[in-house]
């Protein structure tokens, strides 16, 4: 259930609101397709209508939520078709922003991500899971960050948190788990020795076996029967 707002808080109640939505909507506490009613969150959250319809249009805008005839505004159920597009989407910008992220990654940075891959090992064998995916996305967020390209780091932002719930259906399998570890540290020895092509070649294979796992989740046919594509290859 979507938790009451904290006092403490003193953020604008509109970004406070948004930040709960888009993360209830990305744990699949509210699935796709379920119809977000103001009246009812304004209630769960303790807060007035008109910041859960700013955040409503926020959502809309990072295209998590869209409004549907008859039926209000609802959590966008994406199809296996767009999914795939979206990592094609993820595969070109994070190639590019991993590559820029071996020319200029500072040795704090390349230490920080080592930090999060040994958190990440940790909460595996805890089985912490939670916390292991959150370890994740903060490598992620380290090396696109040393990237140094601000709107190449908005666009994977943005396309990340639609595949959020998704993202957590690929880590759910044990094989991948382990596997994303491994990944993890070959693109940082890349990074720390500054192997360009190197990095872009494994940060592509990260993104495509998660988009595998992810397909075979959703029944889906193997990639081999998608219409080909020049972004199939890696670089």
């Amino acid at each position: 259930m979507v938790e009451a707002i904290a006092p403490e808080d003193v953020r604008p109640i509109r970004e406070i609101v948004y930040e709960h939505l888009k993360k209830a909507i990305g744990s699949g506490e509210i699935p796709g397709g379920e119809r977000l009613n103001e009246s009812d969150l304004a209630v769960r959250l303790n807060v007035s209508r008109t910041p859960i319809r700013e955040a409503i249009r926020m959502l809309e805008s990072d295209g998590l939520v869209e409004s549907l005839p008859r039926r209000g505004v609802v959590v966008r159920a994406i199809d296996i078709s767009e999914i795939i597009e979206i990592y094609m989407i993820r595969q070109a910008l994070e190639v590019m922003v991993f590559k820029s992220a071996a020319l200029r990654i500072a040795p704090r940075e390349i230490e920080e991500a080592r930090q999060h891959i040994r958190d990440s090992q940790t909460y595996l064998e805890e089985k912490k899971f939670e916390e292991y995916f959150h370890a994740n996305e903060l490598f992620t967020d380290t090396i696109v960050e040393a990237g140094r390209l601000p709107k190449t780091r908005q666009l994977i932002g943005t396309y990340r948190d639609q595949l959020r719930r998704y993202r957590k259906i690929t880590l759910s399998d044990p094989v991948r788990r382990q596997t994303v570890v491994r990944q993890h540290l070959d693109i940082l020895d890349a990074l720390g020795k500054r192997d360009v092509e190197r990095a872009g070649k494994l940060v592509f294979e990260h993104l495509e076996g998660a988009l595998e796992v992810c397909k075979r989740h959703r029944g889906a046919e193997p990639r081999g029967t998608e219409p080909k594509s020049e972004s199939t290859k890696a670089p």
